[in-house]
C-alpha cells in the first residue's frame, strides 16, 4: 500500500452483524434527502475509543441492545470520498457479537430497526447520491455483501 501524498482526516467506525434465525438486524435512518437508508448498527469511534468500544456504545444507542463477545470479521480501510469536501482515510471494523435486551433505539436519527432475512439484505443496499455520503458507496457494502453470502474476507482495501 502506497502512502497518501497528502494529509487526510481519519474516520474510524465499527459496525456489527447481529444475526438471529437467519436474519440480520438493520437500522433505518432518514437521510438528508428524505430517503430511508438501511445500515448495520454501529458508528464512529470517538477520540481515544477502540473500535470494539465504539461498537458496544453505538449498538446500544441505535438499537437498545447490549452486545458482548465481539468477534472480529473484517477491516475496510483506505481513502474514501476522494474529490469531495468529506474526503478522509477510513478504517471501518466489522464484528459479530452476542446480544441481549429489547429493541429500543434512543438515537433520534434511527427511524426503525428490522430483522431482515439474509437473502434479502442485498436488495436493501442502496448506492448513489449524495456522493458525500460514504454509506452509499458500493465499497462500504462489499464486506456486508460477502458476509450475507457466507464469504467474508478479513481485509478490504479501498
Amino acid at each position: 500500500m502506497t502512502p497518501l501524498p497528502r494529509t487526510l482526516p481519519i474516520k474510524r467506525a465499527s459496525h456489527v452483524y447481529l444475526v438471529q434465525n437467519g436474519q440480520l438486524l438493520l437500522v433505518q435512518e432518514k437521510m438528508d434527502d428524505g430517503s430511508i437508508f438501511y445500515g448495520l448498527p454501529g458508528g464512529k469511534a470517538g477520540s481515544g475509543e477502540s473500535l470494539g468500544g465504539a461498537a458496544v456504545r453505538q449498538v446500544k444507542y441505535e438499537t437498545g441492545l447490549t452486545i458482548s463477545e465481539l468477534n472480529f470479521v473484517s477491516l475496510l480501510e483506505g481513502e474514501i470520498l476522494t474529490g469531495t469536501p468529506h474526503a478522509c482515510f477510513a478504517s471501518f471494523g466489522r464484528f459479530t457479537a452476542q446480544f441481549s435486551g429489547e429493541l429500543m433505539p434512543t438515537d433520534p436519527d434511527v427511524v426503525g430497526v428490522s430483522w431482515v432475512p439474509l437473502d434479502q439484505v442485498e436488495s436493501l443496499m442502496r448506492y448513489g447520491p449524495p456522493p458525500e455520503c460514504e454509506e452509499r458507496s458500493p465499497l462500504i457494502w462489499l464486506p456486508t455483501r460477502d458476509f450475507v453470502r457466507g464469504e467474508p474476507r478479513s481485509y478490504y482495501p479501498i
